[in-house]
């Protein structure tokens, strides 16, 4: 609990006069705001409650991130926390898919109104095709770029691999013909647990090669999901959780225990 009264105590009060002053003012009047002035806005907001939590992100492969064009992410999912360094780290429009339970927490369905996300009832399989087919709109259109996570839910245990890939969410995508980024995200697990107890927070995120048009053109959605699960859950045996392990091997507290982490 401790972790989160830092939190609220370090940076409570500017977000709770940002949220009334104008998260909520822009939530019920879009057309009066330019996205590009609320992103950026929400960006900032955003930050402050990933340095209020003490997450220190990492971030590799930057490079392959397109800037002429929108794009779709597609990214394991391991906490709540996942769409906040990506938001924080995208210069272009980002929004994401999320489930309908997130739409309960303080604060979130503003700010998902803000930045123009939308969320899923994974009950209602109609509901969700009617979003999938606004993504895909949005995609075509280039207004944004958009985050899917095709688990389809969270995997709280870090020594798990990553779920197989639901081939539905990359239907926007191909029929947008935009790039796909395979993400990898390792840590965020962390984030927002009471405890244990740490200065910082480490996050690492890869971006790897990106599927373009003419990389996918011919290929199921099922082959595209199965390859790039196994991309991801490479990037994160190889790469990712052995980082993990070495920077919190390396950190002071020796009360939890690292070795499990690989």
């Amino acid at each position: 609990m401790f972790h989160y009264t830092k939190a609220v105590l370090r940076v409570g009060v500017p977000l709770l006069w940002q949220y009334f002053t104008r998260i909520k003012r822009w939530a019920r009047h879009l057309e009066r705001y330019p996205s590009v002035t609320r992103f950026a806005k929400i960006r900032k907001i955003i930050k402050l409650i990933s340095d209020g939590l003490g997450v220190d992100v990492m971030i590799f492969g930057l490079e392959n991130i397109p800037t002429d064009t929108n794009y779709c992410l597609v990214c394991n999912h391991m906490s709540a926390f996942d769409p906040i360094p990506f938001i924080i780290n995208s210069e272009r429009h980002l929004t994401f898919v999320g489930k309908k339970e997130i739409m309960s927490a303080p604060f979130v369905p503003a700010a998902m109104k803000v930045i123009e996300g939308e969320y899923i009832d994974r009950d209602d399989l109609r509901q969700s095709l009617k979003v999938m087919l606004r993504v895909e709109d949005s995609l075509k259109q280039g207004e944004k770029s958009w985050m899917i996570f095709p688990e389809g839910t969270r995997i709280r245990d870090q020594l798990l691999p990553v779920q197989e890939f639901h081939h539905g969410t990359f239907r926007p995508a191909t029929k947008a013909k935009v790039p796909i980024i395979p993400c990898a995200i390792y840590g965020s697990f962390r984030a927002l647990k009471k405890s244990p107890q740490f200065k910082k927070y480490p996050v690492s995120i890869s971006f790897l090669k990106p599927m373009m048009p003419e990389d996918y053109a011919g290929m199921s959605t099922a082959e595209i999901a199965s390859f790039m699960r196994d991309q991801v859950q490479r990037e994160i045996t190889y790469h990712l959780r052995p980082l993990d392990h070495k920077i919190m091997s390396e950190a002071k507290d020796k009360k939890y225990r690292f070795n499990q982490l690989i």
